[in-house]
């Protein structure tokens, strides 16, 4: 804060200062060390973005109206996406207001900037996805063996190819014991290299300043305040780990996560999933590429204007990023598209579909063209049955939802639990527990020829069909040939149990990783397994919907799921089974537990608006209900009086007054005496005009509606009243994305508070775990 910030005037009650913190406002990220040096920090970035930036002059003097926020990026905050449409639509009348050969090039450039953004993504994602794929192989196959043409460089597929068994490819020794230790060993050092660069981007965020998160708000007291001079703990993250879906799908929807998408994750997010992929642990590369497909979005698109100086444009160019994930990793170009469309995004428009099918497509066909597999095809699991189902298969094609929506439940039951419960240890030693972790994985698959290959071709080899492919000489048609199976039994049923636990406790490890492929394998696993006791039918048919179901049980995909599926395995035959196994999975999954493994966030800030509506609708309150405390009001309003005039330095209190609580996506509302709302001020740009040198007089009042402020204040914010249904403010705040709503009351229209999206979805989080 500045120099002219007078020091803060706590209110008095009963004779003793009381700051209220309430579940609704306590819950924001609050922390003590926020103010001075943030403030000059914010401050200095804004008005050097105005200084320094290389905008044509039209759109430089929007930065002279009271349209969207100040600054580009406010940390951990939301964007206005209502805001930023007009904001959007003031810039580019001021783009296509030039006349003559320039202004047509302008104009050109303007509306073809999408088109650009999403080609340069997805030739991007591509070169990333070929270097993940071909180290991947290339590292994953000297667990057990090298080849002797090009040691280190070359993986078993491509030292051999395009034959299956060569010379040149060399087994470490011939022994299994001491094949096994060096297995293990090499297992060791990939996942601990993965966790190692991993723990490079380790970062601290604020944490929940709320001492008791089940307060109710309309009891809040002074007994759960966080004193000015405490700090809550700060919460340690690592912006690599995980998949990074879940946090993709929370900046999609508007929040702020800052270096979340860095050049440095994308970079750190490739290297660590392809060496904890070649490791051998029970996790996929390709929900990582989600993140680093998104990564690659905001990386190009922050040097177009158009995107970097707008959250809602920037936005969907992310989505149109994200859709290039699957295409490269499953070379599923179309359920890329969908899976965006249906998984990720909450802004949605037309021509982010467009786009998306642009950057899927350009993803596809430059991966296609790099050839990282060197089969020359896109299809992972090309299957070709020539089967035709029978009717009484679909008993079984349920059988496998149901399974699948079981194992589902069971997975984000477990994973979360066990997280929970191993936090404290995974916090003080991730290494150590990813060393634990990797050295059980590969003493427990190693023995086992199915789980001992790399998981695609595991999943590749368990879809095969041994009846139709005769010369199919793998371990798994080599003994299905056989008959006696016994053998055979224990280690499909072994298989399904590993991949199953592992998978679990995977989760909260610190290296990048997803749950596609894992889930996908321990599907196919067990419906391979269930393919054993059904006559005349192949068992990787059952594998194959298996692996469908298990994925939907986990992902809760349905739509995008089928549509990759068929682009994984060519099979357009078997469409009804894919989607019977799938909505199955689907509903039993959604009976047995609410969240999917993907929608809890780091921040805890995000609901679908799904999600957001049923808890209103069986809460069935008002508005009114979330009216805040009147300290809370007190903080985020201030008084004009007749004439409109106020002190800079009465700004600067309610600012400061507004950073202690944590409410940096508040709006500061101007009121006259009878409580009549006259605009609202985001913090933003009360920010700004508070700490920009010589902008506001330190001495003089000043005319708020008419003088150098006037410009910053929104004089028709949306507003709704108390009596309204909780639903219309879920609706208000999804629909149109607004940051803040002004609470009026009925009759008067008298300001009762202001609620943030923030304190919204903390809300309904809290009546939903009560």
């Amino acid at each position: 804060m500045s120099s002219s910030t007078p020091p803060t005037q706590p209110v008095m009650r009963g004779g003793e200062e009381v700051d209220e913190i309430t579940p609704l406002v306590g819950a924001s990220h609050l922390h003590a060390g926020y103010g001075h040096g943030q403030a000059r920090r914010r401050s200095s970035i804004a008005s050097s973005s105005i200084l320094t930036s290389h905008l044509s002059r039209d759109e430089l003097a929007l930065g002279d109206t009271a349209i969207g926020e100040r600054l580009p990026s406010n940390a951990y905050t939301t964007i206005d996406w209502l805001h930023d449409l007009i904001k959007d639509a003031f810039r580019y009348r001021a783009v296509k207001s030039e006349q003559g050969v320039r202004g047509a090039f302008v104009a050109a450039y303007e509306d073809y900037q999408g088109w650009i953004v999403a080609a340069l993504v997805g030739i991007i994602t591509a070169f990333v996805a070929f270097f993940v794929d071909y180290a991947e192989s290339a590292l994953g196959d000297l667990k057990v063996g090298y080849c002797k043409r090009s040691p280190g460089i070359y993986g078993r597929e491509a030292c051999c190819f395009p034959k299956d068994e060569c010379g040149d490819w060399k087994q470490w020794s011939d022994g299994f014991e001491s094949s096994f230790a060096i297995y293990v060993v090499v297992a060791w050092m990939l996942a601990m290299g993965a966790g190692l660069v991993t723990k490079l981007t380790r970062t601290e965020i604020p944490a929940d300043a709320s001492t008791d998160g089940h307060l109710d708000h309309h009891h809040a007291s002074a007994d759960h305040q966080l004193p000015e001079n405490r700090s809550a703990p700060n919460k340690v993250i690592y912006m690599a780990a995980g998949s990074g879906i879940p946090e993709i799908k929370l900046v999609l929807s508007g929040f702020e996560f800052p270096n979340l998408l860095s050049a440095k994750v994308l970079v750190v997010k490739a290297v660590g999933a392809a060496l904890a992929v070649a490791s051998g642990l029970c996790l996929g590369k390709e929900g990582p590429f989600v993140h680093i497909s998104t990564s690659a979005g905001w990386v190009v698109a922050r040097m177009f204007p158009q995107f970097r100086d707008n959250g809602r444009n920037m936005r969907e160019m992310l989505s149109v990023a994200c859709s290039s994930a699957l295409a490269v990793a499953f070379g599923s170009p179309v359920g890329g598209v969908l899976f965006v469309y249906e998984e990720m995004s909450s802004h949605f428009p037309r021509k982010v579909l467009w786009r998306s099918f642009l950057c899927a497509l350009v993803s596809a066909m430059m991966l296609k063209t790099l050839n990282p597999s060197r089969t020359g095809r896109l299809v992972l699991f090309e299957t070709n049955y020539g089967v035709i189902y029978k009717p009484h298969n679909y008993f079984w094609f349920v059988f496998l939802g149901l399974c699948g929506g079981l194992f589902g439940a069971a997975f984000c039951k477990g994973s979360r639990l066990w997280t929970k419960k191993m936090k404290p240890f995974i916090d003080k030693y991730p290494l150590t527990e990813l060393s634990i972790i990797s050295v059980v994985t590969a003493l427990l698959q190693y023995p086992n020829p199915i789980t001992r290959q790399p998981a695609l071709l595991m999943i590749k080899h368990l879809l095969n069909d041994c009846e139709r492919h005769e010369r199919e000489n793998g371990w798994i048609c080599q003994h299905e040939r056989q008959d006696d199976k016994t053998e055979y039994y224990w280690w499909l049923v072994h298989a399904a149990v590993v991949k199953i636990v592992l998978t679990t406790v995977i989760v909260g490890a610190k290296v990048p990783s997803g749950l596609i492929v894992p889930a996908l394998g321990a599907g196919a696993v067990f419906g391979r397994l269930v393919g054993q006791i059904v006559p005349d039918t192949s068992p990787a048919i059952f594998a194959m919907v298996g692996a469908a179901a298990f994925l939907a049980g986990v992902s809760r995909m349905t739509v995008s799921l089928t549509v990759i599926m068929l682009e994984l395995t060519g099979e357009v035959e078997y469409i009804p089974p894919f989607m019977i196994a799938i909505l199955t999975a689907k509903v039993v999954v959604d009976s047995l537990h609410e969240e999917g493994v993907n929608d809890h966030t780091v921040l805890g800030e995000y609901l679908e608006h799904e999600h957001a509506s049923n808890i209103a609708r069986s809460h069935g309150g008002l508005v009114e209900d979330v009216v805040p405390p009147a300290q809370s009001f007190h903080d985020m309003t201030i008084h004009i009086g007749p004439e409109y005039r106020i002190l800079k330095q009465a700004l600067a209190h309610k600012l400061h007054r507004m950073r202690r609580h944590g409410l940096r996506d508040a709006a500061l509302v101007l009121l006259d005496d009878h409580e009549q709302l006259h605009g609202i001020i985001s913090e933003a740009e009360l920010d700004f005009a508070v700490n920009q040198e010589g902008f506001l007089s330190d001495a003089e009042p000043f005319d708020i509606l008419a003088g150098p402020l006037a410009v910053f204040v929104d004089r028709s914010p949306l507003t709704i009243n108390a009596d309204a249904p909780l639903e219309m403010l879920v609706e208000m705040f999804y629909q149109l994305g607004l940051r803040h709503v002004v609470i009026i009351e009925e009759g008067s229209s008298r300001v009762l508070g202001v609620v943030l999206k923030q304190q919204f979805v903390m809300y309904l989080e809290h009546l939903r775990t009560r």
